[in-house]
């Protein structure tokens, strides 16, 4: 990957969702998500909070995930702890949650992205199924033991989580 920002946007994603980078950004990837959810959270949070946040990161990317979404998350400019928020829901559900006011957006305003961004979103992965009308499955697969949670997210299922 030639952009080191959009390289640290998918660590950094990697980071706070739990799933690994290379299933986030495969090396074959029809689809190409990345650069897209790249764009719509640089336009959602704003050119100046966006590099604040990647900036923030690469300062701090040798440390465990734990205290690196702690300190994203937990941190004391609003923009970046809200920001980090919207790209975690952007990859879960495919789906921009503007976290503050930025431009013509308002807090609060949600859009789809994209059809494949919905349609390829996390979610349906980790939850073992598939969007209302698409399915890449083939008729009566329900009657079948699903695949393993690990097998979709690389994520061993812990009981108690």
């Amino acid at each position: 990957m030639s952009d080191p920002n959009l390289q640290n946007f998918i660590d950094l994603s990697a980071t706070l969702t739990g799933l690994s980078a290379d299933r986030l950004a495969p090396a074959v990837d029809p689809i190409n998500l990345p650069p897209v959810f790249f764009a719509t959270a640089q336009q959602g949070m704003g050119t100046a909070a966006f590099s604040n946040l990647l900036e923030l990161y690469v300062s701090i990317k040798g440390q465990p995930p734990e205290q690196i979404a702690s300190a994203v998350l937990g941190n004391a400019d609003p923009q970046i702890a809200q920001g980090a928020r919207s790209i975690m829901k952007l990859w879960l559900l495919g789906s921009w949650y503007q976290p503050y006011d930025q431009g013509n957006a308002h807090a609060g305003d949600t859009r789809v992205v994209s059809d494949q961004a919905y349609k390829e979103s996390w979610a349906w992965k980790i939850a073992q199924s598939h969007p209302m009308g698409y399915s890449q499955y083939h008729f009566g697969y329900w009657a079948e033991q699903p695949a393993t949670l690990k097998q979709y997210t690389g994520v061993d299922a812990k009981e108690g989580q």
